[in-house]
């Protein structure tokens, strides 16, 4: 075969995959977010910043939504129920107590009470996430100033999800950020506290 067709031949299609791939890249779009808690809401002071934290970029459908809510309504009656028996022997132990066999009795008791609370809690955010994980797309860590960025994504309704613990507190923090996106557009999106979900 001529030398010279062949390398016509490999020019148009080196020339289609170009035009192709850069079609593809024409409708994407991107997310790029900050992550952080300030109680007052003001970016110049009070703020805590979420470095390292995992962002999960979640397809945004109707399906998730409908599991989270499944989820939510059969544990979060028993979560209640366990917090409402928490709360009650917190109560009792702050009561005096006639001797010390009943004060013991009653830190036992409330013990058992938080521990099966904490248990309740931690079995709940473990199948919380496992639902998240089934909808994932794209993942990604805040970098040290708690700014992180999702790039190539196609239009349309997606999720953020994210999860910060304070360290040195019980203080947790989950979101659940529905993002909608047109074509090649960039959407910037402020994972702080007025933006965060209550999963008990």
């Amino acid at each position: 075969m001529n030398p010279r067709y062949l390398l016509a031949i490999w020019i148009v299609v080196c020339a289609g995959l170009f035009v192709n791939s850069s079609q593809a890249a024409e409708g994407e779009s991107s997310v790029r977010g900050l992550l952080y808690v300030s109680y007052s809401g003001d970016l110049s002071y009070d703020v805590m910043f979420a470095s390292k934290v995992e962002v999960l970029l979640l397809k945004g459908e109707q399906g998730l939504e409908r599991e989270v809510e499944n989820l939510k309504s059969t544990r979060l009656p028993k979560i209640q129920a366990q917090e409402a028996a928490a709360m009650k022997a917190h109560r009792e132990l702050r009561t005096p107590a006639q001797d010390k066999a009943k004060e013991k009795e009653r830190r036992e008791v409330f013990k058992r009470e938080v521990e099966k609370l904490d248990k309740l809690r931690s079995e709940y955010e473990k199948d919380f996430r496992a639902v998240l994980e089934r909808y994932v797309t794209q993942r990604t860590k805040t970098d040290a100033e708690g700014k992180f960025d999702f790039k190539q994504l196609s239009p349309g309704r997606h999720f953020l999800h994210a999860r910060y613990e304070i360290p040195g507190t019980v203080n947790r923090y989950f979101w659940l950020h529905p993002v909608e996106l047109k074509e090649k557009e960039e959407v910037e999106v402020h994972l702080n506290k007025s933006a965060t979900i209550s999963i008990y």
